[in-house]
């Protein structure tokens, strides 16, 4: 079974012309139609609709990734209808108080963007390509990042703060929990974590994750919609994210979910369902700390990273804690060059289509004179 379920996100070379071909094509459609003057309403749909399949999918790993990764083989009804049913729920009741709008206060230090530049209807496309190249990319960065540029060093420092949380609370959290359960932590061979109850403590666990992700990331696919939606345009966000997940469920998570798979001792019920709970109620706290969005990929590697250090360390176990610490450490720098690569998109964005100083501060001055030259060396301060 297992091996069948590796198989399951290997794809043929004929698979991927066609990925890159769609991909292309769908590009190609943004290009033109930005060119030809198409309405920015119907441009934000398409955008909208790649960014629920390339936002959800990169962040599948921390979301749903390791309830995949233990229930691979299972029926994909019950996960569609609980995942997707969740899905609607938490929206229409967001929709119904706030306002008509979605995006769970996310946006509010976001001005509505009149029009969109052609960078920022092709950042989902960019965000499609990394993720079928396996890297956990921040999707806030590359995608939120390129509508609020005052807000992107706030959602620096409390993305890099969630990090360091997130890694020190794993340190106490998993360091207690290794000796009050020592048997678990110390017999990696042991079956007893698979048994009924965390098999079904999962399904919890996972659904409370999965709310506290929409609350934090939402927004990253919801920023290219009006502010406020009508019930039917609402309806008609929701079908397409629902087709994103169901999509994600069938395919185990795509080819990024071997980020998760890597990570031998997350298979189990029982380690998948601690780590849902620890991670989810952290993206609670900073949901309620703050409205600035902040990346939940960084404080997801950040927890796993303090997991499998103090494991390793309590545990004094090269395997499998030694080998997930390296994977960890594989993952932190993948997310790292999406950090840069998503500022450089952020930079290139800004110098081409803005003038805003409080935009062109965070850049040198030779650079913006270059794009600006009627910017005066103090005018982008």
């Amino acid at each position: 079974m297992e091996k069948k379920n590796k198989l399951n996100t290997k794809s043929s070379p004929s698979d991927e012309v066609k990925f890159y071909f769609f991909t292309f094509f769908i590009a190609l459609v943004i290009i033109i139609g930005y060119n030809l003057g198409l309405d920015s309403y119907y441009l934000g749909w398409i955008a909208f609709t790649v960014a629920a399949f390339s936002v959800a999918g990169n962040d599948a790993i921390q979301t749903i990734g390791t309830f995949i990764e233990s229930k691979k083989g299972g029926t994909l009804l019950p996960k569609v209808i609980i995942f997707c049913g969740l899905l609607y729920i938490v929206h229409l009741y967001g929709w119904s108080i706030d306002d008509k709008e979605i995006h769970f206060h996310r946006l509010d230090k976001f001005e509505p963007p009149k029009s969109y530049n052609l960078i920022q209807l092709l950042a989902p496309i960019v965000l499609v390509i990394i993720t079928r190249l396996k890297a956990p990319i921040s999707t806030t960065f590359l995608i939120l990042g390129l509508f609020g540029g005052q807000n992107i060093e706030k959602m620096l420092t409390k993305s890099f703060l969630g990090y360091g949380i997130a890694f020190s609370s794993a340190l106490i959290i998993w360091g207690i929990l290794s000796v009050v359960f020592k048997k678990d932590y110390h017999d990696t061979e042991s079956e007893d974590d698979s048994a009924n109850f965390w098999q079904n403590a999962q399904w919890f666990s996972t659904s409370y994750l999965w709310i506290a992700w929409l609350l934090q990331d939402t927004a990253n696919i919801a920023v290219f919609l009006p502010r406020k939606l009508s019930i039917i345009e609402v309806i008609i966000a929701l079908f397409i994210i629902s087709l994103a997940l169901t999509f994600i469920i069938k395919t185990n998570g795509g080819k990024i979910q071997e980020v998760v798979s890597e990570k031998t001792d997350l298979k189990s019920a029982k380690a998948a369902t601690i780590v849902d709970v620890v991670y989810a109620s952290i993206l609670l706290i900073f949901q309620k700390w703050s409205n600035i969005p902040m990346s939940t990929t960084w404080v997801f590697l950040g927890m796993l990273a303090g997991r499998e250090v103090i494991l390793h360390i309590m545990t004094s176990k090269d395997r499998p804690y030694l080998d997930t610490f390296r994977q960890v450490g594989k993952d932190v720098v993948l997310a790292s060059l999406g950090i840069a690569i998503s500022i450089f998109i952020f930079v290139l964005s800004s110098l081409v289509y803005t003038k805003e100083a409080g935009v062109l501060k965070f850049i040198p001055n030779p650079i913006v004179e270059y794009f600006h030259p009627s910017l005066s060396l103090d005018g982008a301060k």
